[in-house]
């Protein structure tokens, strides 16, 4: 799986109810007769009131025609839309749709697909160049947890959501408006302006999220309406991404794409200004920090400063060092065993078992997209007899495809996997998420073409379709499983810090991989014995190119060193159904360094 290795996973992902109690105190509002600043005032005529009934979803009659069943998606469509409105309002659901349609779903999906042809066909840089630039533009989504907490702690501007959410809009339009009409001939300098993007899109991101989740927790009953509207949205403006990406970087210079962007990042502010997202503000003895949230949990909040300084720590070196590979490597390595031991002595013990775990699943798959990417779209003369894929067919079309076998990937799930156990559920991905990458390992030793099928064919029906497929395998038990291990009363906080200590993994496997296609050869001879598995460097993906060894690097990274995971799953993972109760007690499960003093968190 190359294309769509991605570092940024949300683990507070729409679909799972959470508390947003970790907001701190709930402001009155406003006085009768006054309005807040940037609060409509006919929004707050329309409050979500009680724990009402959702509607009957739409159903064909008894007697149903072919008229019936011909328009029954327009009908069912627009019954859902009428559900969903009346349970959160019209102005609410413009919030959400800008957010997850326009923002989430088409900005982001963008961003991630005209990476590879803006570092080919724009910057013109190297492969290594090109995934160094990702890590650090992605930083915003490992710091989601230190966004939570400020959020959580200090309402900017008398708002503990909409201000935030203006502020970060500003920073992605800047930073779009830079990378449209800016001549950016440096990869450091893209990465900045890329990481003021993606700052915008994870902060909005988590904030809508916790706003919703409050509504979902005031009218539990219709929340699967507000979870498939989240997603619908997401889906249909990832799709749409797909469709002009491809095309549009193989005609054009894909620095036209953020032009396009750009009004997008803009939208988020007008439903916001407009009061739309329903965030109150605090009465005025609310304002300041809120230090009962620190005194609450110091050590989550303490978690989470530190590991947005170990992120952008990360981000800085690779900025200011480049080139040098072995140093970020060395110091995200670093980080990683620092931040292990701190989420062992200052979270729940299963909880940061389980985080473990799946951090350390990210880790051992490398990443290493800026080898693979650049060999499958490369020319002829620098991959003679190669896949030469244009950005049409690797961004567009393997991306459709993606999409649907995601969501078959979700009805295999909820059919035939949902009743297996975590452990089970994990060891089981594992070995399946090598398989899909032993398509790329047919495909890169051409084994393929010898079988007589020709490269399209082969990637299309092997990687693109088993991978999407997997990778739901893998996100949606960890999902549950966090829901079930998130401390009582700070659950939006703390989905926030374990996404973004995932998304850390993800950095620490990125600048593994990165060092590893670029490690010299001779020295590999000097640490290892095994002489074919030290041919895997020296890796060079502008002419002269060099793939030679691409297949072993492949092989070790994809399909061996994720396999030490496997053990891991019967050490850290409950053997638990997913319809079971993990923590056996009422009261929040005390953490290794409160047991050691004889604390009891209740």
């Amino acid at each position: 799986m190359s294309h769509r290795d991605v570092i940024s996973v949300d683990i507070a992902a729409p679909g799972h109810r959470v508390s947003d109690r970790a907001r701190g105190p709930v402001s009155p509002g406003p006085r009768p007769g006054q309005v807040s600043p940037g609060y409509h005032e006919s929004y707050i005529e329309e409050p979500v009131k009680g724990d009402e009934d959702d509607d009957d979803e739409y159903v064909l009659p008894d007697d149903a025609g072919f008229t019936d069943y011909l328009l029954y998606p327009l009908r069912s469509g627009e019954n859902f839309f009428a559900r969903f409105t009346k349970n959160f309002g019209w102005r609410f659901a413009i919030q959400i749709t800008v957010m997850y349609l326009l923002v989430k779903g088409l900005m982001m999906s963008v961003l991630g697909l005209v990476k590879l042809s803006y570092c080919k066909k724009t910057l013109k840089i190297d492969g290594s160049a090109c995934q160094t630039m990702m890590v650090i533009s992605s930083t915003p989504w490992a710091i989601k947890g230190a966004i939570g907490v400020l959020a959580d702690a200090y309402p900017l501007f008398g708002y503990h959501k909409s201000s935030y959410i203006l502020v970060s809009a500003v920073i992605g339009s800047i930073g779009l408006f830079g990378l449209a009409t800016f001549p950016v001939t440096s990869a450091a300098f893209a990465a900045i302006l890329l990481f003021s993007v993606n700052l915008e899109i994870a902060t909005s991101d988590l904030l809508c999220e916790g706003k919703y989740a409050e509504l979902m927790q005031s009218k539990p009953k219709t929340g699967s309406t507000m979870v498939s509207y989240v997603w619908g949205c997401f889906q249909i403006g990832s799709l749409i991404a797909a469709m002009f990406v491809g095309p549009v970087a193989d005609h054009y210079d894909p620095k036209v794409l953020f032009w396009i962007l750009l009004p997008l990042a803009v939208s988020i502010i007008v439903p916001t200004s407009l009061g739309y997202l329903a965030d109150e503000r605090v009465s005025p003895e609310k304002e300041g920090i809120d230090m009962e949230l620190i005194k609450t949990y110091p050590y989550i909040v303490l978690f989470c400063v530190i590991m947005a300084v170990v992120a952008v720590g990360n981000a800085a070196i690779d900025i200011f060092f480049f080139e040098e590979h072995f140093w970020q490597m060395v110091y995200a390595i670093s980080c990683s065993v620092l931040l292990s031991i701190l989420a062992f002595l200052w979270l729940p013990r299963q909880l940061a078992m389980c985080n473990f775990y799946m951090f350390m699943a990210s880790v051992l798959y490398l990443n290493i997209s800026g080898a693979q990417d650049f060999w499958f779209t490369a020319d002829e003369q620098c991959v003679p007899g190669g896949p030469a894929f244009d950005y049409t067919y690797y961004n567009t079309y393997t991306s459709i495809v993606g999409a649907f076998t995601g969501w078959v990937g979700v009805l295999i799930f909820q059919n035939f996997m949902s009743g297996w156990t975590f452990r089970t559920l994990f060891w089981v991905t594992t070995i399946l998420q090598c398989i899909a990458s032993a398509s790329d390992l047919i495909i890169i030793n051409r084994l393929n073409i010898a079988w007589g099928i020709p490269d399209k064919w082969f990637y299309m029906f092997g990687d693109a379709v088993i991978g999407p497929a997997v990778m739901m395998f893998a996100f949606m038990p960890a999902v549950v499983l966090t829901s079930k291990l998130v401390p009582k009363g700070l659950e939006s906080t703390t989905y926030a810090l374990l996404a973004g200590f995932q998304n850390f993994g993800g950095v620490v496997s990125n600048q593994i991989g990165i060092y590893a296609t670029q490690v010299p050869t001779s020295l590999l001879h000097s640490l290892l014995v095994i002489d074919t598995c030290t041919q895997y460097a020296g890796v060079k993906t502008e002419a002269p190119c060099n793939f030679d060894n691409l297949s072993w690097l492949v092989g070790i990274s994809h399909c061996l060193l994720p396999l030490f995971a496997i053990p891991l799953t019967f050490i850290l993972i409950p053997n638990k159904l997913m319809t079971d109760k993990i923590i056996e007690d009422e009261a929040t499960e005390p953490t290794l360094l409160q047991g050691a003093l004889g604390q009891d968190e209740g």
